[in-house]
């Protein structure tokens, strides 16, 4: 047996002062730890937000700590075996004994589980989801625009545990969005042990940028499966409707990861084997094989520990056990158990939604409760955020329990992000429908909020100083508003000028104006565009002065730039503008490219393998942008325009510039958050974003986070170049050039 005593959950306080809110701390302590890291079956069966909203109401009808113990007792037992709450000067019971042999069960974690890419969570020796394991290779899809392909390979199983779930597939990528076309064999395949023959065809549209090919396994709960793959040939159809071959990566290249063949699936590649083999006619083919127990299903390579449990303290003189890791039979619904587990989950089915629930104090503490506890166990910068997260919780508790409209409770977990100095973060009421932008846009100028464009020239002009903001002066209204700012401290105007610039299409903000000429006025302003009005800038791409050539990434596509690229190889200088985020994924890879003068493959971006609470971590999934240079390469003087308005992927370019010293930075240091972001909602409604994974510098290990990248030559614009209509970091460039 291992009882692993997680030094961040036991030997911290759980540090509430406030007595009333004691006994919902150590629920939300438990609740946390049980809902994510709890392996038994029946806990997967549980609306784990009603649930939240049923423990605070039962734990504050407690009376004192015995009467706690009892109903934290009561609320976990139907989940199953494991879960142990006692007072702090007893001991625990005995653990339950684990039999040799059997499968273990345990949580493994890629950062917070979501729907898309990269993060996940499953359970070892429970897949939710069909495994499978493949391979893939790509191409460029632009010489295939209007045309249609088609996709040919041979497939054949070689074990009887093989003869369903073996695909040949395509996949038509689009940038920015879901794929136009995919398609698997696996439904097609023939249930027996010879070859077979398999085919698909689409019709590449005109906005598709990539062709996503390959063979796809998916994985019995056998050992050792393993299926072959050969003769696989891309066509295009020509005028005359003939098929003509199309120049694909051999198939034996995939005998190991490559940038031509690499592996795909659940399973990330670990534990598939490939290798070459022969068949009686002398013909090749490739062999996948997943190697051991696939019924094992583990994200990464850290086996379950027997007996594995966490011990911490809840407060009101109690403490928890929680087991990590139990057995197959374990794991399983119990019928001593199933009386109670049935009435749990029909007292949860038979709850008030609880989204139009907010007058509950309950509903508005349960949110807290589950907020509090996916950042303290999935925030991935616990190591360079020194936030006391524990005293945040009975803060964030009184908060809500003051709370009584959806405004106030969107603040109340809007304040819970401060701390985390995430500029990701950000709440969103699911429950409002409809977003919609100002006709103005605003941007922090000489410490004032000024406008720097406006589609309402009548009521706002450039340059006017806003002085109060429905009806609160400035600076206050500025103050209020940045106190609900999570990020690094140069980065609070422009996160709180994001709340400001964008809300529920209808509603709207009341505006005290400045004008040039020293008048003042108030104005109004509904959320009704589409987006927000741009500042005056040259063309997405032109010719500023001989030779010198201005991009601005937000609004330039790959195509507009292969247009250009050269006049762009042979300019003097390319001032690449990145105040804004950037249009196209594959524009910001394709300008390093052309500067980088080899090939990368700096590792920056680490999701977080977790395997228990309190950020138990086995190492991290490290991976970078992997970029190839690219001819021509840009020997060009480049410059890159940055400020508060750079964020995430337009930070990703930057750590590039910066790390690789690609070129000069002028303007103001950037948000300072990069990496894909992740989102939960809470019971009342609420969606909460958080960054999931940790970036670094490109040493794989220097801290980016709430520091972003600062500008080489600091400009900052001032209101009288605003009214003026200059753009006074893009002249700061030129003038750098001249």
């Amino acid at each position: 047996m291992l009882s692993a005593l997680v030094a961040a959950g036991a030997g911290a306080s759980p540090g509430t002062t406030d007595a009333t809110h004691e006994q919902t701390v150590a629920f939300a302590r438990l609740y946390g730890v049980v809902r994510y890291f709890y392996p038994g079956d029946a806990a997967r069966q549980i609306d784990w937000n009603r649930f939240a909203i049923a423990g605070v109401g039962d734990v504050q009808q407690a009376h004192g700590s015995v009467d706690l113990q009892k109903t934290l007792a009561s609320l976990f037992a139907p989940l199953g075996p494991g879960i142990d709450v006692v007072a702090d000067a007893s001991a625990f019971p005995p653990l339950p004994a684990t039999a040799p042999g059997q499968r273990l069960v345990a949580w493994q974690y890629l950062g917070f589980p979501q729907r898309t890419s990269p993060y996940k969570g499953e359970r070892t020796g429970r897949p939710d989801a069909p495994q499978f394991t493949g391979i893939a290779s790509r191409l460029d899809a632009r010489a295939f625009h209007g045309k249609t392909i088609r996709l040919r390979g041979d497939i054949r199983a070689l074990d009887a545990s093989t003869t369903k779930g073996l695909g040949l597939w395509l996949r038509v990528d689009r940038p920015g969005k879901p794929p136009a076309f995919f398609e698997n064999t696996d439904t097609r395949q023939q249930h027996d042990l010879a070859w077979h023959r398999y085919d698909i065809s689409t019709t590449v549209g005109a906005d598709a940028s990539q062709l996503m090919f390959g063979f796809t396994m998916t994985l019995p709960d056998a050992r050792d499966p393993a299926a072959g793959f050969r003769r696989l040939t891309l066509e295009v159809r020509d005028d005359h409707g003939k098929w003509k071959p199309v120049a694909i990566p051999d198939l034996s290249l995939a005998q190991k990861p490559s940038p031509a063949w690499f592996p795909v699936g659940t399973t990330g590649g670990s534990g598939t084997e490939t290798s070459w083999r022969h068949d009686d006619a002398g013909a090749g083919y490739l062999v996948l094989q997943q190697s051991g127990d696939v019924g094992a299903n583990q994200l990464f390579d850290a086996p379950p520990v027997p007996g594995k449990s966490v011990e911490f303290a809840l407060g009101a003189g109690l403490k928890a056990r929680v087991a990590l890791t139990l057995t197959d039979a374990q794991a399983r619904p119990s019928a001593d158990r199933a009386a109670s587990l049935a009435a749990l989950k029909a007292r949860l089915d038979a709850m008030p939604d609880p989204e139009s629930a907010i007058a509950s104090q309950a509903v508005r503490e349960a949110d807290v409760v589950v907020a509090w506890n996916v950042l303290r166990h999935f925030y991935p910068y616990w190591d360079v955020i020194h936030a006391d997260w524990d005293r945040e919780l009975p803060r964030a508790l009184a908060d809500a329990e003051r709370a009584n409209s959806r405004t106030m409770q969107k603040q109340v977990l809007q304040r819970l992000l401060v701390p985390l100095e995430d500029a990701h973060g950000t709440v969103f009421d699911t429950t409002v429908k409809g977003g919609a932008a100002l006709p103005i846009t605003l941007a922090p100028v000489e410490g004032r909020w000024v406008v720097v464009a406006s589609s309402v020239p009548e009521q706002a002009r450039v340059g006017d100083v806003v002085t109060s903001i429905d009806g609160t002066p400035m600076p206050q209204a500025a103050e209020d508003l940045e106190a609900l700012a999570s990020g690094q401290p140069s980065s609070l105007t422009w996160k709180a000028l994001q709340r400001v610039h964008y809300g529920a299409r209808g509603e709207s903000r009341r505006f005290g104006l400045q004008h040039a000429d020293g008048s003042t006025s108030t104005e109004t302003f509904a959320y009704s565009e589409k987006a927000l009005p741009a500042a005056t800038r040259p063309q997405p791409i032109a010719e500023l002065r001989p030779g010198i050539w201005y991009v601005d990434v937000s609004r330039t596509n790959l195509a507009m730039y292969s247009a250009r690229m050269a006049q762009l190889a042979g300019a003097r200088a390319v001032i690449y503008d990145m105040r804004g985020y950037p249009k196209d994924f594959q524009l910001s890879k394709a300008i390093l490219a052309h500067l980088l003068k080899q090939p990368e493959r700096a590792r920056w971006m680490h999701v977080p393998r977790y395997i228990g609470p309190f950020g138990e971590l086995a190492g991290y999934s490290d991976m970078g942008w992997d970029i190839q240079s690219a001819e021509p390469h840009f020997a060009s003087r480049a410059i890159f325009l940055a400020d508060g308005g750079t964020i995430s992927q337009g930070e990703a370019v930057m750590g590039y510039v910066q790390d690789d010293k690609l070129g000069t930075i002028v303007g103001s240091t950037t948000r300072g958050v990069d990496g894909n972001i992740t989102t939960f909602t809470v019971p009342s409604g609420f969606g909460v974003v958080f960054t999931g994974m940790k970036v670094t510098h490109h040493d794989g290990s220097s801290q980016y986070h709430a520091l972003g990248t600062p500008a080489d030559v600091v400009v900052q614009p001032t209101v009288a170049g605003v009214r003026a209509g200059r753009d006074e970091v893009l002249d700061a460039a030129l003038k750098l050039v001249q």
